[in-house]
This record gives C-alpha cells, sequence and structure tokens, in this order.
C-alpha cells in the first residue's frame, strides 16, 4: 500500500504575497491533511531566494507539532553540507521530542550553486559531506553520543541530553541518484525519494529503473525497494483555473532549472525566469501534471500508481502563485472526491474526528 504525504515547499510568488500569509496557509494546510488522513507532511528547505522562505525544515516540523497529533513531519530535504552536524543532530532529535516521535527525516545534497556559494561551501564535495553527516545523525540519533572521525567534520565524544540511548532512527528518505548514496539506501533499506517533474509518466518510470539498478548494485533486491514519488497535484472543475495552476506548473519548472544556475538573475530575492530551452507548450504542461476535475484526477492517479507502485505518494498541492483560498479548496477537493476513490491504492491514517 501507498502512504500519503503533503510537500510544502512554501514558496513566495511575488511581492504582493505576504510571507506570513504564505505561512498560515501552510500550517492550515497541514491541519487539513491530517484530518484526511495523509501519513506525512513534508517541509522543504531553501536558501537566499523566494523559491521558499523556508530555510529551516525543522523549524516548521516544531511549529506543527503543537498544532498537530498523528500526522507525522518530515524534512523534505535536510540539504545536509549546509548544517553544522553537532548542531543539527541535537536539532533533528528536540524536533523529534517535540513532535512525540513523529520525525521523518528526509535527506540530501543540495543542488543550488548559489546556496553553495553563499555558506562557502565547496560543491564538488557535498556527496562526501552528505556521508559523513548522515554518519553522525545515525550515531547520534541511535546511539545517544557523537564521537567521529572523518575527512570534513571531527566530533569528540559528546553525549545528547535529549536522545536517551536505545531509541530507534526515524524513518529516512533520501533525495538523490548518486549510486554511492542508493548503495547506502539499500543496505538500511531507506526509501529513495523522486520528483516526478514536468515531463510525464514515461520519463517516471525511466528514473525509477535507474533507481532499481543501483539500489540492485548496491545489494538489494529490486522487488524489496521503496520508493517515494513526488506529484503535481490541483483538483479544479474550472478550464480557466487549470490553466492557472498550470502555469504555475511550469513557473516551478524554470525555477528548477534557473536555480541550478550559479549565476542568478534577480531582483531582491526574486529569481527571473525564463523559458526553457526545450519548453513544451502550456498544455503540455497541464497533461503532464494532475490537475482537473476530481474524477480525471483519480483515473491519472490510478493510471500512475499502477505503473510507479511507489510506497509512497507525495503531493505538492500548493505551488507559489495559487491563491491561499483556491489551494485550500483543491486540497479539501482532494480529501473529499479523490482519496476515497484510491482506497486500493492508499494506506489511511484517518483522524477520530473525520472517522466519526
Amino acid at each position: 500500500m501507498t502512504t500519503l504525504g503533503l510537500f510544502n515547499l512554501m514558496g513566495l510568488h511575488d511581492r504582493n504575497t505576504s510571507p506570513m500569509s504564505v505561512l498560515r496557509t501552510t500550517v492550515d494546510m497541514v491541519a487539513m491533511a491530517e484530518d484526511f488522513g495523509f501519513d506525512i507532511a513534508w517541509f522543504a528547505e531553501h536558501h537566499f531566494t523566494n523559491h521558499s522562505i523556508c530555510p529551516s525544515a525543522l523549524m516548521m516540523i516544531s511549529h506543527c507539532a503543537a498544532r498537530t497529533s498523528r500526522v507525522r513531519l518530515g524534512t523534505a530535504v535536510l540539504a545536509l553540507p549546509f548544517h553544522n552536524p553537532i548542531r543539527l543532530v541535537q536539532e533533528a532529535a528536540f524536533a523529534d521530542l517535540l513532535a512525540s516521535g513523529r520525525l521523518v527525516l528526509g535527506l540530501g545534497a543540495g543542488y543550488q550553486p548559489y546556496e553553495f556559494d553563499r555558506f562557502d561551501i565547496e560543491e564538488s564535495t557535498k556527496i562526501d559531506r552528505m556521508m559523513e553527516i548522515w554518519d553522525i545523525l545515525e550515531q547520534g540519533l541511535t546511539k545517544g553520543y557523537v564521537a567521529y572521525e572523518g575527512r570534513h567534520y571531527r566530533i569528540p565524544p559528546t553525549e545528547l541530553s535529549m536522545r536517551p540511548f536505545g531509541l530507534s532512527m526515524p524513518d529516512l528518505y533520501v533525495a538523490s541518484r548518486r549510486p554511492e548514496v542508493i548503495a547506502r539506501c539499500a543496505r538500511g533499506g531507506h526509501t529513495p525519494f523522486m520528483s516526478f517533474g514536468h515531463r510525464g509518466l514515461a520519463p517516471a518510470v525511466a528514473a525509477k529503473e535507474k533507481l532499481l539498478t543501483m539500489w540492485a548494485d548496491g545489494g538489494g533486491e529490486r522487488s524489496a525497494m521503496p520508493l517515494a514519488i513526488q506529484r503535481f497535484i490541483y483538483v479544479t472543475e474550472e478550464r480557466d483555473d487549470a490553466l492557472h495552476a498550470a502555469r504555475c506548473v511550469r513557473d516551478f519548472a524554470r525555477a528548477w532549472v534557473t536555480l541550478h544556475e550559479r549565476n542568478l538573475e534577480k531582483e531582491g530575492p526574486f529569481v527571473r525566469l525564463m523559458p526553457l530551452n526545450d519548453e513544451p507548450p502550456l498544455d503540455d504542461f497541464l497533461e503532464s501534471a494532475v490537475i482537473g476535475p476530481p474524477e480525471y484526477c483519480v483515473e491519472k492517479l490510478r493510471e500512475e500508481l499502477s505503473a510507479l507502485r511507489p510506497s509512497h505518494l507525495c503531493c505538492l498541492m500548493g505551488p507559489a502563485g495559487i491563491g491561499r483560498s483556491e489551494t485550500l479548496a483543491s486540497l479539501e477537493r482532494f480529501g473529499f472526491e479523490v482519496v476515497p476513490h484510491l482506497s486500493e491504492w492508499l494506506s489511511l491514517g484517518q483522524s477520530d474526528d473525520l472517522a466519526a
């Protein structure tokens, strides 16, 4: 069965958008997702641009821990090279304490050169740094202390007061397509996390096949590989509303490509978005995402879940540019009119209030 997640990027669309409104909408979405039985609410981490106002997923987890009771709360992802590892392991342990054991960790190495430059981190070292910080997190969160000697990090024996000995590691989801990272996932039974992107189902199937090959090369059984996929979903009956959502998906794709460049063109924190070199027409973005009436979204998701058979479906439902009321209305339609028709695929933790 497939568990269900809500991805919160917390993008700032323009200067007329209030960061407070982004925060309020995110918190309301998380509360609504819990009522609908979502398993995990994910929070992004990005820096220095309007792509996301959230520089710390763990801060959002701590904030939402007090406003929820059942839904698990995850980092999607911790860009590990940007963190001091001994501080990070303490903050992760404390966030798990605040969330009463509901913490889920998504790990990554980062991909934006602009961020690496400003953190004064050599981008070529990011995988090595990621692996070492991963070691430190595992040690601290499972043993309650850290003692580490690596190439990039050296930590003398240090006890963690907020993490008693014997507690297990939170579930790990890892965003990477590097063979050494996927091999480590295979050894530990951790979940590879991939974005569906904007190219449609066939490229996603091909991307999964590459992950399966790396998983098997790392010693894992192909049939046993878990997989988390991220999907753009927007539920609406209105054609104009659907086209606007498709434009927001297109802006997301343009931002993702642009943010891979070292020399960003910006106005303050706002990244200047340019058309993709091979940009398809808007209708292609509409077709490749899950955008439309509830019955259409149900059939499209059934097709994709059947083809990809993920262990986790992560839904990006509020990309920048879609208003607060529209975002919440789409999530409500998804919960009431789409999710119940996917019961053969989805494993939901229904809240007591909804079940009643």
